[in-house]
């Protein structure tokens, strides 16, 4: 069959149940919508989704050395970061492009786990093995096999969490995560997510995948869940203003132009790729990820050509329709940058079509 050779999750059988469409991503099989991807995002937005994510790739980083080694490679600083935290950052090469964009989870000043994209798990391991030295005594392991992963989404994901785990949710804040038991095994539960709205992360053991889904889905019932695909992921990080490995990150596009520099602690002496982000930085000539805003009949979608005062200034990296907007939006790696509310034109299909420069996100929930 065509996507034999593809891997596949651990809830692959739960959501073919589900009657998933599937679709190829990085090597994985994974599913793109169920009911349909408006009808699943808008699930998110005003109740709850519920995800498979188990194709993301865990790295754990653990040793005397473990905290003094990721400030040495990472863009963020892993040291301000207290016992039970999640911060994300980006990991660079020499010249600023970007490796990965991760989440770390700290246990302790000697182990972490890095969550990274599935498709870069093995650059990511090969390249923090191939900068150890013997001073910071670590050791990098690949976990991924060890887990699967499922994010439950939405302004009710809190609603069906608390049935499942009462006294633990009330004190979990964004951003934190917990270890405890459930069905005999631990779990790892996190308050993140790539939707912009609240919600959570679970990592457990493979075996018990398929019984956290059916539970989750039994209890969201009366909370209006809808299992959820790629589609409306990635629908929803676009309204959040969240960028995409490999469109609004890649090696060719640094943090620096993809406007994450809240996420570079420029105070720390040395980490890999601090020369060029700092040149970049200081460089007018830089471009930056802007947002921007079109109509429902002119949709961006990458590598359409923008224009401001008839020049050309750059291409989309991301673009979608809104269902919050009802309009189009898109992300865009432009120089120069024209100020927020700037009428652009977008190029499309031969013909010239109006959009406007917005400010990201473009969705934010209330809080």
């Amino acid at each position: 069959m065509e996507n034999d050779h593809l891997n596949k999750t651990p809830l692959y059988n739960i959501c073919h149940k589900y009657a998933a469409r599937f679709t190829p991503f990085a090597g994985w099989l994974l599913p793109l919508q169920f009911s349909g991807i408006l009808q699943e995002a808008k699930a998110v937005r005003y109740n709850a989704g519920l995800f498979d994510v188990s194709h993301m790739g865990e790295i754990e980083v653990t040793g005397a050395g473990a905290c003094a080694f990721l400030n040495s490679m990472l863009t963020n600083n892993v040291d301000k970061a207290r016992d039970g935290q999640v911060i994300y950052a980006i990991l660079c090469f020499p010249d600023g492009g970007a490796i990965d964009d991760l989440l770390i989870y700290k246990y302790n000043d000697e182990r972490f786990l890095l969550v990274v994209n599935a498709i870069n798990t093995k650059t990511v391991l090969q390249y923090l093995k191939k900068h150890t030295a013997p001073e910071f005594m670590v050791e990098i392991t690949d976990r991924s096999a060890e887990f699967a992963l499922l994010a439950l989404q939405g302004p009710n994901a809190v609603l069906i969490m608390r049935e499942l785990f009462p006294p633990t949710l009330s004190a979990l804040k964004p951003f934190r995560f917990l270890t405890l038991p459930w069905e005999e095994q631990n779990i790892m539960l996190s308050r993140t997510g790539y939707t912009g709205e609240d919600g959570f992360e679970i990592y457990l053991p493979p075996t018990k995948a398929e019984a956290l889904w059916q539970e989750l889905m039994r209890i969201g019932e009366g909370y209006g869940l809808l299992p959820a695909g790629l589609g409306a992921r990635d629908l929803l990080r676009q309204e959040a203003g969240l960028p995409l490995y490999g469109q609004e990150l890649s090696p060719q596009i640094s943090p620096v132009q993809a406007g994450l520099e809240r996420f570079i602690d420029w105070s720390k002496p040395k980490f890999s790729g601090l020369d060029s982000l700092q040149a970049e930085r200081n460089n007018p000539a830089t471009p930056r990820r802007i947002g921007l805003i079109s109509a429902r009949a002119a949709i961006p979608r990458p590598g359409v050509l923008v224009y401001w005062e008839d020049q050309p200034i750059g291409q989309v990296t991301s673009g979608t329709f809104s269902p919050v907007l009802q309009k189009g939006i898109g992300m865009a790696l432009v120089n120069p940058i024209p100020p927020v509310g700037s009428k652009i034109a977008l190029q499309l299909r031969g013909d010239y079509h109006q959009a406007e420069r917005a400010s990201l996100p473009f969705y934010q929930r209330k809080r």
